[in-house]
């Protein structure tokens, strides 16, 4: 499909109208709020794409009632609309193609709460994150997400896109960081959705808005994680004889288990033009550099930068340098930085890809992508993200010259399919926009492509939201065959298909089992998934797995655990399926600083009420091709269908575990120990508070770590008062997960279980927990927030009606019919 048949769908508006939008908007928001000069229109019309589409009118709204204000209009007159943050995306994806209403949140740029004790901040989306960081710095706290361009951008825009950068090797991406959301439909609507990870009142839709590029909502605020600032770093520079030697080294570093805080590589054409440009103390005559940064406590991070010294060397680095001052870390990074403006010098203008490869075939797709400069006589420049397998080839071209704009289109489309040929992504960070849609059939089958066109019109019925966008349509639907037969006990992923086609047909409601501690809806005919309990990949130098959904939890743990590595919501003695786990978004507490099990999926295959087989994600640790929608499948409760296979990412096994237990400490001096310990840089991976059954003015603390590795033990007995019980080993934590475990499968069993999110601030939560039953038990693991109550019967979930709406929506997706039970 040419894009003319898309564009004419959307027919500009004539003089008069646009002359009636303009001064309806004017009437609503006031004159300052509107632009309507074509002159100043320019700058709303292009990004680093090179295209350019004028909008219609363009809107800088100061508040949420001024931006629902300009929808309502906007939807009156039919024209598209187009969210915008400070347009530093480099894919087409604030360009407006067919003209519309441009929404800049430049003025939308307050950050509305700063909660140390909480440890988040609420925020407006036009909030630039170099400045954030600069609030949050004297506070002792950081947001870590940091695109290369983060002294401009914005986290709307970062939302939009699912930004990462340098530090998501360590910390994640925006998504790990989002709280929560409110955001505005297409027709003026502003809707507050549940926190990420809480599927308590349903689908976690938050996951889907993230990293869809304004085509589902708009962000009008936003709570993001802020995280104690490490007391130290250490920069330093390695260098290498060539890509290939370079990223042997970044596979030994991860089986050493060193988790540094970014880890970028440059290939030897990129070092020459750099340190042309920066003059950051790069060698000219490596093949490649390694720029690695560590952070952490000081003590640690000593003894991890000899470590990392011994390693490189040993797999043939050239030369290790240790920056000797914050000017010279400062210089390295520049140099990193500076690949972008270094390249852009060369030709008129500088096309930059965005893939993403599993870790270990990165300096595969480096070669591959040499060669393609060769086959296309391109000259391209290659910096990499090498924690995480991310690629940005950068190619100077003239676009005035029709054969090298032949040969650059060629060359982007060759990188793309060697990136998806090696079970990669077409976009990493980068975000589709209207660049790379025409490419998204390389990743997705026509189905998933139906699936997420579908996903936009449940939250966008009349398609107005950033039209032709990180999406491409599904071809037309080939007629369904006869299916086979039904398997209730279905080995494959394709009987779950054929038993799933056979139901819709037969009008048969199906319910969805597999092993454990989890109560089913009763009634309905039962699809048994535990014979899908096959390891299909196991990748220790990817740090992935992919695996059945019926393998059972404590099998899978086992069999890490025999090759040193790790998921932190599995343990050895359990009995649950892990697609049920993943189902109904099982509490951890082991390492309980994330949002749980969707920081830990990496992709999931399933098979829906339509009986079509859908994937989504891809064994990379970052992808933004296409919605999210694997994170959706997490708590889902098989509302969306049938999980048949899973991949997750891996950690490597902890060395050492030591749990610290304190004794019963009246309510105020819990939780102000828990605050302390929180806002500690030197915290365990996992914290729980426990309120004991019959005790209403009393709490423990729980923590389990590597304590006697990073001098955790010294923090746990300087924050917490009282005696703390510590209890090394391995077997000392399994014996206390486990009682508590059987004790949570024992209440499930008798309904006297339920989970929840524990709400924001100290006064509150404490009202909360005061206020439970003599006869419950809770936990709570303040790194997320979640909570698990033991001993009641769980109270009614009420979702807002807006809320509700859209989940049923997007539930239809799936299973139109209705015969998931």
């Amino acid at each position: 499909m040419d894009r003319s048949q898309w564009t004419q769908r959307y027919p500009r508006l004539g003089d008069n109208e646009r002359a009636a939008l303009w001064r309806e908007l004017k009437q609503q928001l006031g004159e300052h709020a509107v632009i309507s000069n074509r002159d100043q229109l320019l700058a709303y019309s292009y990004d680093a794409t090179g295209e350019r589409h004028w909008p219609d009118v363009v809107v800088l709204p100061q508040t949420r009632e001024q931006v629902t204000a300009a929808l309502r209009i906007a939807a009156r007159f039919r024209v598209p609309i187009i969210g915008r943050g400070a347009g530093s995306n480099l894919s087409g994806g604030t360009t407006p193609l067919v003209g519309g209403m441009v929404v800049s949140f430049a003025r939308m740029n307050r950050v509305l709460e700063v909660n140390t004790d909480d440890r988040y901040v609420r925020v407006e989306p036009g909030v630039v994150n170099a400045d954030l960081d600069l609030l949050l710095k004297p506070l002792g706290f950081f947001y870590p997400p940091d695109p290369s361009s983060h002294r401009i951008s914005t986290i709307g825009g970062n939302i939009a896109e699912n930004s990462g950068g340098p530090h998501c090797v360590k910390y994640g991406v925006t998504t790990h960081h989002v709280l929560s959301l409110t955001i505005a439909l297409a027709d003026g609507r502003l809707v507050e959705l549940p926190r990420t990870g809480d599927t308590s009142q349903g689908l976690d839709l938050a996951s889907v808005v993230i990293g869809s590029e304004g085509t589902l909502a708009l962000v009008v605020e936003a709570t993001l994680a802020i995280h104690p600032r490490p007391p130290a770093k250490e920069t330093l520079l390695m260098t290498f004889p060539s890509v290939a030697v370079a990223t042997r080294a970044v596979s030994a570093l991860v089986a050493a288990r060193v988790n540094p805080a970014a880890l970028e590589l440059m290939d030897r054409e990129s070092l020459v033009v750099v340190e042309s440009f920066a003059h950051a103390g790069y060698p000219l005559d490596a093949g490649a550099v390694l720029l690695m940064e560590l952070d952490g406590m000081p003590d640690d991070l000593a003894r991890g930068a000899k470590r990392v010294e011994a390693i490189v060397r040993r797999e043939g680095a050239i030369s290790f340098k240790k920056a000797e001052s914050e000017a010279e870390a400062e210089a390295f990074w520049r140099g990193r930085r500076a690949h972008y403006g270094a390249s852009a010098r060369l030709a008129p203008h500088l096309w930059v890809q965005d893939v993403t490869v599993p870790r270990p075939r990165l300096n595969e797709m480096m070669e591959r992508v040499l060669a393609i400069a060769g086959q296309y006589r391109m000259r391209i420049l290659t910096a990499a993200h090498a924690g995480d397998g991310n690629l940005h080839p950068s190619m100077p071209y003239d676009p005035e010259d029709p054969d090298e704009v032949r040969r650059l289109k060629m060359a982007d489309r060759a990188i793309m399919e060697a990136c998806v040929s090696l079970g990669g992504a077409i976009t990493g960070e980068h975000g589709v926009g209207i660049d790379k849609a025409e490419h998204l059939p390389l990743m997705f089958s026509n189905d998933e492509l139906a699936v997420m066109n579908a996903v936009k019109a449940s939250f966008d019925p009349a398609g107005v939201l950033n039209p032709f966008k990180a999406l491409w349509p599904a071809a037309p639907q080939d007629e369904e065959r006869e299916p086979a037969a039904p398997k209730w006990r279905p080995s494959s992923d394709g009987e779950v298909r054929d038993t799933m086609r056979w139901a819709r047909r037969q009008g048969v409601t199906i319910r969805i089992q597999g092993e454990g501690r989890r109560l089913v809806a009763s009634g309905a005919t039962l699809m048994d998934l535990r014979d899908l309990d096959q390891v299909h990949e196991l990748d220790p130098d990817n740090l992935s797995v992919e695996v059945g959904a019926g393998i059972h939890a404590g099998t899978l743990a086992r069999l890490l655990a025999q090759e040193g590595l790790d998921i932190p919501g599995l343990e050895p003695f359990m009995d649950d399926t892990l697609g049920g786990l993943l189902a109904v978004n099982a509490p951890y507490w082991r390492y309980s600083l994330g949002r749980g099990w969707r920081d830990v999926v990496l992709a999931v295959e399933w098979v829906d009420g339509c009986g079509r087989r859908l994937k989504f994600g891809r064994k990379t640790m970052k992808n933004v091709a296409g919605y999210d929608l694997a994170k959706l499948m997490v708590g889902s409760q098989g509302r969306l269908g049938a999980m048949t296979r899973v991949t997750l990412r891996l950690s490597p096994a902890p060395e050492h575990y030591t749990t610290a237990i304190s004794e019963p400490l009246p309510i105020d001096t819990a939780m102000a120990a828990v605050r302390r310990l929180l806002a500690h840089p030197g915290r365990p991976d996992g914290i729980l508070v426990v309120k004991p059954q019959n005790t209403a003015s009393t709490l423990a603390i729980w923590c389990v770590g590597e304590l006697p590795l990073s001098g955790q033990r010294a923090v746990l007995t300087d924050v917490i008062p009282g005696a703390v019980d510590f209890r090394e080993g391995r077997d000392a934590w399994l014996v206390l997960e486990q009682e508590r475990y059987h004790s949570i499968s024992q209440a499930i069993a008798e309904r006297r279980y339920w989970v929840g999110m524990m709400p924001w601030g100290e006064r509150a939560q404490r009202q909360w927990l005061t206020a439970l039953p003599d006869e419950a038990t809770c936990y709570w693991a303040p790194g997320t927030g979640r909570f698990e109550v033991v001993g009641t019967e769980p109270p009614p979930s009420v979702a807002s009606p807006d809320v509700a709406e859209l989940a049923q929506r997007v539930q239809r997706v799936f299973d139109p019919d209705g015969i998931l039970a």
